[in-house]
């Protein structure tokens, strides 16, 4: 692709592999990354202006489900899951990851449904509170990042424990990480269950 030397707007499309087209404050736009709209300053930071829709993984097996690849400069998560079911018992958690992995500890909040209230384990951000094997849970989580300089995100989240039931949680939380967020972790307290229904999703801007 022909280097562009004008510093004012410009619009690149479907280009899978545009980097960076010269001069200063462009704005990209990449056709085959749907609302893939970003904007790229003079230090080379890319700071997105869309909000972007992953790819439904289905949460059909395994003990954990992933989301990796998020980009820098990302200030706002949603986390969202349709008829999803482990085989156990243990509360759904979302654990947030950066270039060193996913952390573990050290996630502070609170999950409620009606009466019944707990504090967050600390291994992850609670999404669904006292499900049954075989639930089906829906529902979103939303993360915003509330200091860039030592990775704090914020966390807020509603969900159906079991759509089959009639429990619902909401949840309330933060944590810091050591790096800048690039992936995200589905899986219980503890690590032990198995997911075997239904589907989540990501939207990042």
């Amino acid at each position: 692709m022909a280097t562009v030397t004008n510093t004012g707007l410009f619009i690149v499309e479907g280009s899978a592999a545009a980097t960076d087209v010269g001069g200063s404050s462009q704005i990209w736009v990449k056709s085959d990354t749907p609302s893939s709209l970003y904007h790229t300053d003079d230090a080379g930071t890319d700071h997105r202006l869309g909000i972007t829709l992953s790819a439904e993984q289905a949460t059909t097996s395994g003990t954990s489900i992933d989301f990796t690849g998020i980009p820098a400069g990302v200030k706002k998560l949603t986390f969202m899951f349709a008829g999803i079911s482990t085989n156990g018992t243990s509360d759904m958690i979302l654990q947030l990851g950066d270039s060193g992995g996913f952390e573990t500890s050290g996630y502070t909040g609170r999950i409620d449904h009606f009466a019944a209230t707990e504090v967050w384990s600390g291994e992850g951000a609670d999404i669904i509170q006292d499900v049954s094997a075989a639930d089906l849970s829906g529902g979103t989580m939303i993360m915003h990042l509330e200091d860039a300089t030592n990775n704090t995100w914020m966390f807020m989240g509603i969900g159906d424990a079991g759509l089959t039931g009639t429990i619902v949680s909401n949840s309330a939380g933060y944590k810091s990480l050591s790096g800048v967020l690039t992936q995200l972790r589905l899986t219980t307290e503890g690590g032990s269950a198995t997911f075997d229904a239904g589907g989540a999703a990501i939207q990042f801007e």
